[in-house]
């Protein structure tokens, strides 16, 4: 598997430089700082399509009417470098192994307890059984000084296979699926899809399993009927899905049929229990609309902020060391496995390999002078750049204050969305660490193609490349 498109997207740090507006929204009103006035259509030196124009009610354009053309070059450019990571990494394991690439490439050496980190060092440490990632990057301040945390999923909502899945029923060949996270069960149906299968050697002498079946334009693709052929119209007239067990896919007409093309792939039925078998859209990400304005492609939500915050973290130069987090498979759904354990568990590992032998009250110095920016699903408004969440944050008044100003100095396109209830970033600051929430504005998220904008993707970059470069 090459990982050249996005590997060699490093080169555009030198023109990643653009700046974007500062936005505030609430749940009410949307209230825009920047200027509205610039209705300019025509083709940049990209050759792109600006898309300035008034702020139209329920779409704000408001986050490109301040963008030149270098801001635009830079952003069409890692546009383009997050299309070739989003197309490859379909999957949790594919997106840890894309990441993995982008750091050694750029000289990341593994993670090692007994070695104490020196100035300029980019470490990585891997957990080879749910995916999950941390990047150290030493700055040049003691450690004393605190770290710059920035924390964030590359796990996304999935249907798999069940053990067993084959099975026949009113002339069809199904396989029987399962859900983990949540979808928007209608969109799926009728959706072309492609079956990843994936199981790593056990032993040396053994052979590795990497298909994808329907991915190929000349091959045939899977799909979920809205109705099952076995079930009575009645059942679902008034609603398509009523549960996630409606979401078998269709596989051929005969299952004698299905097993001849798993054989041809060198997968027995008996082997199909043990893979990683996960169904993905068929096809590839891509831009929607003439000016490339958007992006629509699967798990948006869990690839954006990654390929961002990796991109920012390897053209920083940070003064504070930077730990990055990016958590893997199951961690949104299992107990013990996400946001708070994560940060238990790296954090004292970071700081140990900065400040060897610091004993409990150091420890306790390090953690207050800490910072967490934490990724969440706060919604807020397509183009106008990143979300701060002012009720899903849990730090002190003046940390959220200088977050604000960190973003505005950095000219982060940034708005304010009040918002209410539980979040993870509050598991995290149980831990005395101030806690920062930010979002990303993505459309139709749980669905098979989620909508991005390019504006906010970029803001996004620009934001973590503020937080780790403190």
């Amino acid at each position: 598997m090459s990982f050249a498109p996005f590997v060699g997207s490093l080169a555009l740090a030198s023109v990643l430089a653009a700046c974007g507006p500062t936005a505030q929204t609430s749940d009410k009103k949307n209230t825009n700082l920047a200027s509205l006035t610039a209705t300019d259509t025509s083709p940049d030196s990209s050759g792109l399509i600006t898309p300035r124009g008034e702020r139209t009610k329920g779409d704000s354009k408001a986050g490109w009417a301040s963008v030149d053309a270098d801001a635009m070059i830079a952003i069409a450019s890692f546009a383009d470098a997050y299309l070739g990571y989003v197309q490859t990494a379909r999957t949790t394991r594919q997106s840890t192994a894309a990441l993995v690439a982008m750091a050694t490439t750029a000289g990341a050496v593994p993670w090692s307890d007994a070695k104490q980190a020196k100035a300029g060092e980019l470490l990585y440490w891997q957990d080879a059984t749910n995916g999950s990632l941390a990047f150290l990057k030493v700055g040049t301040a003691s450690a004393d000084e605190g770290l710059a945390v920035l924390l964030a999923s590359h796990d996304s909502a999935l249907i798999r296979l069940t053990p067993n899945p084959i099975y026949e029923r009113s002339g069809l060949a199904l396989f029987d699926t399962s859900i983990m996270g949540t979808l928007h069960l209608e969109s799926w149906l009728h959706t072309p899809l492609a079956l990843s299968l994936y199981k790593a050697p056990a032993t040396a002498n053994d052979v590795a399993v990497d298909v994808i079946l329907g991915d190929d334009a000349n091959e045939p693709v899977f799909t979920i009927p809205d109705l099952l052929p076995h079930l009575s119209r009645k059942v679902q007239r008034t609603k398509l899905v009523d549960s996630p067990e409606r979401l078998d896919v269709v596989a051929g007409f005969t299952a004698k049929a299905l097993r001849t093309t798993l054989k041809r792939n060198g997968i027995t039925e008996d082997a199909l229990s043990g893979l990683e078998a996960t169904l993905v859209p068929a096809g590839i990400a891509t831009y929607v609309g003439v000016d490339k304005a958007l992006i629509a492609g699967a798990n948006h939500a869990s690839r954006a902020v990654p390929f961002a915050a990796m991109h920012a973290l390897l053209a920083a130069e940070p003064t504070k060391s930077t730990l990055v987090i990016f958590m893997g498979r199951d961690a949104q759904f299992y107990a013990g496995a996400g946001p708070e354990a994560h940060i238990a568990n790296l954090l004292p590992k970071a700081v140990e390999a900065l400040a060897q032998g610091a004993d409990a009250l150091r420890f306790r110095r390090i953690l207050a002078q800490t910072q967490v920016l934490m990724f969440d699903h706060t919604g807020g408004v397509r183009n106008q750049g990143v979300v701060l969440g002012t009720r899903r944050d849990d730090s002190s008044p003046s940390a959220f204050r200088r977050a604000i100003q960190l973003f505005a100095d950095h000219k982060v396109g940034t708005q304010l969305l009040q918002t209410a209830g539980w979040s993870e970033a509050r598991e995290i600051a149980s831990l005395d660490i101030d806690t920062i929430a930010l979002g990303l504005p993505i459309s139709g998220a749980g669905m098979p193609y989620e909508l991005l904008s390019t504006y906010d993707l970029f803001q996004a970059r620009q934001a973590c490349l503020a937080w780790v470069s403190q």
